[in-house]
């Protein structure tokens, strides 16, 4: 945050968005978010909280790194253009 005035990112923590705030920012529905997880691709996630037990339901929230979806985006796009 700031310290005396001075501004000083890298202090700052890290951006998590949601799957709907994520599919906004790279322009696609949250359900095609959804489906490249869960075929593993799609630009990298994060699950918050503690595994649940083995054979339980995996249902921890899903998060997004602004980083990875600028990174994602890049790589989209260049896919598209082509």
């Amino acid at each position: 945050g700031l310290e005396s005035g001075r501004w000083r990112p890298h202090l700052m923590p890290e951006r998590l968005l949601t799957p709907l705030q994520a599919a906004k920012f790279l322009g696609v529905s949250p359900r095609t978010l959804a489906n490249w997880r869960s075929r593993g691709g799609g630009p990298k996630y994060t699950k918050l909280g503690n595994p649940p037990p083995q054979g339980r339901q995996d249902r921890r929230p899903v998060r997004y790194r602004l980083h990875d979806l600028e990174t994602y985006g890049t790589t989209l796009s260049r896919t598209e253009a082509r």
